[in-house]
């Protein structure tokens, strides 16, 4: 059973304001959205104009803030949903950023998103997929908002909510719940709304097809379904049908049933289904009575398609993804691990002049442990130290004489990183030269050419012109037998 306190239920029937349930294809009803601590804003995200409603309030689980997309169906537009779907009060409550896109260019017949069909995928320019995955980018990257991505949710009516069942299979691990008004099911055409045209076995093959090699995410993912006894437009077996499918993809077998009176709402008649597995409820279905083609505000002022004569859809939603989300970290450590390791490279000294093998060596300390000491030389990774002391060999013979930059990067368990860098003169051997390195190095340093123009050239020794082998990372040992000439040693 999915919970709600009275607390919460109190201050949404304050909100709830009795209003008809608007006619199907009823003209816009437009009125001042009630008061809220948040407020809402206009922006350009994924190519569309999106409605933001931003919170004031703390967000409700750690991590930080949900999100919530919220598709508009047909005829209907995203001013509608902002202005009438009751968002305003529960996102405050949780905590929660709401955006409700407008279908991209207008949408497409009748404003509607394009959720039918099974060309779907993350990246088709022609579909509105990459849109809506393009504006979860960008809301995830703007630190003001403090999105946490996993809490990221979708939702719609009508075409908007079959888009929002496209996307939740499309992108599993990227949308931990999912929300289903009067939504056709994935894979039918646009015109098999008003009859259940697909099986069980064709939605679920068609849903997991979309989500590809990201499938993973079902295991982790919920869904919640919403539909009206008195819907004439997309048949009310989908919702039935849709709750199937995505119960049946999360493996949840054990079923139960709830009572609606309990919710927030201005009309609780009808039932509730939910589809559990050993860990608790996956997916929820509500068969609301009475209710029409219709997005379910149950409160606020009513417009376009949608009802005010519902259950409040907004505020169960949230309840229901919030209560069972399965990616949040519920107990995050109370203490976690957020300092730095310390790190010095106590030898060589900054400015010093290197010459042979030098030894490297570096103090490093953390307060949990040092998991690793990485050091490298110029940019190129020179070797990873795992235990204390943290020294090494380095033989600069293999680089040209000159000024080059020493790093050591300290890293703890929990992945805090500290670096710190000496720069240093490598000065030429004296005496006659003898070393080991790879056939560019030894290019580098002046000592092999290669007149080829390929990773696959052949490589000869200055001087000798004696046949080094091919590649840059074939590794050779030469010797400077007179100034400037080097030919092939056994060893030095």
């Amino acid at each position: 059973m999915v919970r709600h306190s009275l607390a919460r239920r109190a201050r949404r029937a304050a909100l709830a304001l009795g209003t008809a349930a608007a006619v199907l294809l009823a003209p816009l009803v437009t009125a001042p959205a009630a008061s809220a601590a948040g407020a809402w804003s206009q922006r350009t995200a994924g190519g569309m104009t999106v409605e933001l409603y931003r919170p004031t309030t703390a967000p409700a689980l750690p991590g930080g803030r949900a999100l919530m997309v919220s598709l508009h169906g047909c005829v209907q537009t995203s001013q509608v949903l902002k202005n009438a779907g009751n968002w305003a009060a529960t996102a405050d409550e949780h905590g929660m950023v709401v955006a409700i896109p407008a279908a991209p260019n207008g949408g497409v017949l009748l404003g509607c998103w394009d959720y039918y069909d099974t060309n779907h995928s993350r990246t088709n320019p022609a579909r509105h997929d990459d849109n809506l995955l393009d504006l979860v980018s960008a809301l995830l990257a703007d630190p003001s908002l403090g999105i946490d991505p996993d809490q990221v949710y979708v939702s719609g009516l009508s075409s908007g909510g079959g888009q929002a069942m496209v996307m939740g299979c499309l992108a599993p691990d990227v949308f931990a719940g999912v929300g289903i008004a009067a939504g056709p099911t994935v894979g039918t055409t646009s015109g098999q709304i008003g009859s259940v045209a697909t099986s069980l076995a064709q939605a679920r093959s068609t849903c997991r097809t979309f989500a590809g090699s990201h499938a993973a995410g079902f295991d982790t993912q919920v869904t919640s379904v919403v539909f009206g006894s008195a819907d004439t437009t997309v048949a009310t077996g989908y919702g039935t049908l849709n709750a199937q499918v995505m119960a049946d993809l999360y493996g949840a077998t054990t079923t139960s049933s709830f009572s609606l009176a309990g919710l927030a709402g201005t009309n609780t008649a009808g039932s509730g289904s939910l589809w559990s597995d050993a860990d608790g409820p996956r997916v929820s279905l509500i068969r609301n009575t009475g209710l029409a083609h219709a997005w379910p505000a149950g409160g606020g002022p009513g417009g376009s398609y949608v009802s005010t004569n519902s259950v409040d859809y907004p505020a169960y939603l949230t309840d229901f993804l919030f209560e069972n989300n399965r990616r949040v970290d519920r107990d995050p450590d109370p203490d976690p691990d957020v300092t730095a390791p310390s790190v010095t490279i106590t030898s060589p000294a900054d400015g010093a002049t290197v010459a042979g093998t030098a030894r490297v060596e570096v103090a490093a300390s953390d307060d949990r442990g040092v998991d690793r000491v990485e050091l490298s030389v110029d940019g190129a990774a020179l070797a990873t130290l795992r235990t204390a002391p943290y020294a090494h060999d380095w033989d600069t013979t293999a680089l040209p004489a000159g000024s080059h930059v020493l790093a050591a990067r300290a890293v703890d368990a929990a992945g805090n990183a500290a670096t710190t860098q000496v720069t240093v003169t490598v000065e030429s051997p004296t005496g006659p030269w003898c070393g080991t390195a790879t056939n560019a190095q030894h290019q580098a340093a002046g000592r092999a050419v290669s007149y080829g123009v390929n990773p696959y050239n052949p490589y000869y020794a200055v001087g000798s012109l004696a046949y080094l082998g091919l590649g840059d990372a074939t590794v050779t040992t030469l010797r400077e037998v007179v100034p400037g000439r080097f030919e092939v040693a056994a060893a030095c």
